[in-house]
């Protein structure tokens, strides 16, 4: 797949037409418009990094590699409603990807996160990744749910491993999918 061509048009579950495409250097203005001034603390309560830090979304257009970092934007006509993400890992990880998924709140539970998730999914897959990785907070089991029913597997429960902006501290199940047969050992 060529990911700078790639573009998929998907339904939602409330009939609404939404654009897949990678986001691209034109894009800066409607990201921070979604992660820095729509986007709750609430809505950002679990995520890896401050989205709403002007200076954090400015960085990822710097240098936009498509080898190191997937970025599947979801537009409902002009308005950016989600961002899903396919990180690369190096070195001897470089065969795994984690991913990782916003939506506007008017956009979830209507089965674009799904969507978006199972074109990364893909997109490992042609690109020759042999794992993908999620790490969820284990309370969110929607979300625990969905990675299952893409054939996730949760391999581990780690406790307190993620402090949310308030510093509670929350559980992570770290969810896996296997893209490539595993090796049997015998012994």
């Amino acid at each position: 797949m060529k990911i700078k061509v790639y573009r998929k048009f998907v339904n939602t579950s409330n009939r609404l037409r939404v654009l897949l495409r990678p986001m691209a250097a034109r894009d800066q203005e409607v990201v921070t418009e979604m992660f820095c001034r729509q986007a709750t603390t609430e809505d950002v309560r679990y995520l890896k990094e401050d989205v709403r830090d002007a200076d954090l979304v400015a960085s990822w257009f710097n240098d936009i590699d498509y080898e190191k970092v997937v970025p599947l934007l979801a537009l409902h006509g002009d308005s950016l409603v989600g961002d899903a993400t396919l990180h690369r890992r190096r070195g001897a990880e470089r065969h795994i990807a984690e991913l990782r998924i916003f939506l506007t709140k008017d956009f979830r539970g209507v089965g674009l996160g799904m969507q978006l998730l199972e074109e990364l999914v893909e997109i490992g897959r042609e690109m020759g990744l042999h794992m993908l990785v999620a790490e969820v907070v284990s309370d969110e089991l929607f979300v625990v749910k969905a990675f299952r029913k893409l054939g996730f597997v949760r391999h581990a429960e780690i406790d307190d491993y993620f402090m949310d902006v308030d510093g509670g501290l929350h559980d992570v199940s770290l969810m896996v999918l296997p893209l490539t047969a595993r090796k049997e050992y015998l012994f």
